[in-house]
């Protein structure tokens, strides 16, 4: 498979590191020098995008126009998911995510687990907990967005997300996502639960770039020769 690369910073090396594990290989790369929009003609048979929330709608629109289907790993543009979703309309296929490490979507069933079991007892609040590189520009992060999105289904006492923790203390049906930004942090998550007799903490912690790179390619891998809009969850 011939894979194009549009953004090359820390995630983009990463993947070239490891498609050179692979059969596949990259066959372009797009920067700030050699921008994805001028090129009609993409020598790839996939594209993956670490590039920028502002960027991904006019990336979809070309990758439509050159009949290339997209790996989408940027995040925070996500208030234009309708949109997107509306305008590929089985035109490509592109896969999204807000985290491709497979630990996290283990990380997502288990959170959805105890949601469920802890809401048929009662007495419990639960909150999330994000920590990240000072680089990253979004927050909340696509991966604590989903993380809630687990409590939200089946966690009743639980319905809105609110990232300010004095609406918490108003509304206590409000789930508080609360972060950091700080040094060189890859990736930590963690879901807090706490009730008047112990409290339950669920962690994911990222050790490097590795594991978003692997779920990278496997999608990439996975949407090839397909055509639709679809949630790395659903492909796996």
């Amino acid at each position: 498979m011939k894979i194009g690369l549009i953004g090359y910073g820390k995630m983009g090396k990463e993947i070239e590191k490891l498609v050179l594990e692979t059969t596949h290989e990259i066959t372009a790369i797009y920067t700030s020098d050699k921008l994805f929009l001028a090129d009609m003609s993409p020598n790839c048979d996939v594209l993956i995008d670490f590039s920028f929330p502002s960027e991904v709608e006019s990336h979809i629109k070309h990758a439509i126009l050159c009949k290339k289907n997209i790996v989408i790993g940027t995040t925070g543009w996500y208030d234009n998911i309708q949109l997107i979703s509306s305008m590929i309309n089985n035109s490509i296929g592109c896969v999204y995510s807000g985290n491709f490490s497979p630990g996290v979507h283990i990380m997502r069933k288990v959170t959805k687990e105890l949601s469920l079991l802890l809401s048929s007892i009662g007495q419990y609040d639960i909150s999330i907990l994000e920590e990240h590189h000072r680089h990253k520009i979004d927050f909340p992060s696509g991966t604590s967005l989903q993380l809630a999105a687990e409590v939200l289904s089946v966690f009743p006492d639980k319905t809105t997300i609110t990232h300010n923790p004095q609406d918490a203390v108003v509304d206590p049906h409000s789930l508080l996502i609360s972060g950091t930004r700080n040094g060189e942090i890859i990736g930590k998550h963690t879901v807090l639960a706490d009730s008047p007799i112990d409290t339950i903490t669920l962690i994911h912690s990222a050790k490097n770039r590795r594991g978003f790179a692997q779920g990278a390619i496997l999608a990439a891998e996975k949407i090839a020769h397909k055509k639709g809009f679809y949630e790395f969850s659903e492909l796996i």
